[in-house]
């Protein structure tokens, strides 16, 4: 069965910030392979990686898909303002 998830794609992500300038992911939706809407309610965020002398910030978060607890993947850049989903794992 191939999988309807795509993998290295932008999402709309709801994030908060804080005063510092610490970016927390909170909630972020994309399509799947069939054209449907998936959201996805992060219940951690696992590790991050926010040095603003890169070009982004990287972040590893569980949350539920389907059923299934699963670890995502996810990347914001900071110059062009995009979130970016770059993998899902079991």
């Amino acid at each position: 069965m191939e999988s309807i998830l795509c993998v290295d794609i932008p999402v709309q992500m709801i994030s908060c910030t804080d005063t510092n300038g610490k970016i927390t992911p909170m909630r972020f939706r994309f399509r799947d392979r069939n054209g449907e809407l998936v959201t996805i309610n992060i219940e951690k965020v696992i590790s991050t990686d926010q040095q603003h002398s890169s070009l982004g910030a990287n972040f590893v978060c569980t949350a539920s898909l389907y059923g299934i607890q699963k670890t995502f993947q996810l990347r914001y850049n900071y110059y062009a303002h995009e979130w970016r989903m770059s993998k899902i794992g079991g």
